[in-house]
């Protein structure tokens, strides 16, 4: 498969527009790249991809979404804890997948995404989320077979509603994504983003180029990388329910107390800013129920050595 570079090309349509190497340098470091799924027929995601550097065929298939899953022959099927069998969300092709930057996924087999949106979201402690979510990587080459388990018919919560949802073929396309607050007024900016956007004199221009290059286009189905979707409002530039924000804030437990709330807020930020190096949104994606979203997040060296074991699930509740 071809790779794009598409921070060069970023750069090079912020030279050719006028802008200097170092404002571009540091929008750079903000600026993400997502792969985006969806329907073959969705056209909106369709016309995403018009006007784009060359990247692929927009109607390449990466993966298909409900059905069986391929699971490696000899392989039970994904269980919770009472032994119930894990609803099969989709599974994508990864050597058809676009390659983006920061995002190191596997080169070749599938990856499998399993989750019990209702059971995960109604979890007390995060880690026990892990039990309703499973992430699966099958090398190429594996014998694989698809059927469905043994047992599921008899967990009361499918009693009314089908466990194999529709099969949907998947395409998809490269994304562009940025922080919400480069767009907002000076006046709504924290501490922090006011540092970094002094560095960008001319954010809000270089924002217009990237959606020029990239055009915006609604959620897609599944989204891998670029930034954690969220259901909350912003306060002091924070951005609630967000699982970044939340480690964030875990990891200065103890620290916060005593000081006043603009020291806070530019600490939060600040190991933010940290979180957000070292951990992504490895999948995210609409439920069966419009009211939940899912998500897996995993450390970035974590994906690099394929550990999908380590990946941690993070249901959110959008009302």
């Amino acid at each position: 498969m071809t790779s794009v570079d598409h921070y060069g090309l970023l750069r090079r349509a912020a030279t050719d527009a006028g802008f200097t190497e170092t404002e571009t340098e540091a929008f750079a470091e903000l600026l993400r790249f997502a792969i985006w799924t969806g329907q073959r027929n969705n056209g909106e995601l369709a016309a995403h991809s018009r006007g784009l550097p060359p990247q692929r065929p927009a109607d390449l298939l990466v993966g298909q979404a409900g059905g069986l899953p391929q699971l490696p022959v000899g392989m039970p099927w994904p269980t919770d804890p009472e032994g119930y069998p894990l609803p099969f969300i989709a599974s994508f092709d990864c050597a058809a997948l676009p390659r983006i930057e920061r995002l190191p996924l596997p080169s070749d087999g599938s990856l499998l995404v399993f989750l019990h949106h209702e059971e995960d979201y109604d979890t007390c402690e995060r880690s026990d989320e892990q039990q309703y979510g499973r992430l699966l990587h099958v090398r190429a080459g594996t014998e694989t077979a698809a059927q469905p388990p043994a047992n599921y018919a008899a967990h009361p919560y499918y009693a009314d509603r089908d466990f194999i949802a529709p099969e949907q073929d998947l395409v998809a396309v490269v994304h562009a994504a940025l922080p919400s607050w480069l767009t907002a007024e000076d006046a709504d900016l924290s501490v922090f983003q006011q540092q970094l956007a002094r560095d960008m004199p001319h954010h809000r221009e270089l924002c217009a180029l990237v959606d020029r290059l990239w055009p915006a286009a609604n959620v897609p189905a599944f989204q891998f990388g670029g930034y954690s979707w969220h259901t909350g409002g912003v306060s002091y530039g924070k951005l609630y329910d967000d699982p970044e924000l939340e480690m964030a804030e875990k990891k200065l437990r103890g620290r916060l107390p005593g000081i006043d709330r603009a020291q806070e807020a530019l600490l939060v930020e600040q190991e933010l800013q940290r979180v957000r190096r070292e951990w992504l949104p490895l999948v995210q994606f609409e439920t069966r129920d419009d009211v939940y979203f899912g998500r897996f997040m995993i450390r970035l060296d974590d994906l690099a050595a394929r550990r999908f074991d380590r990946a941690v699930s993070w249901t959110e509740f959008t009302e």
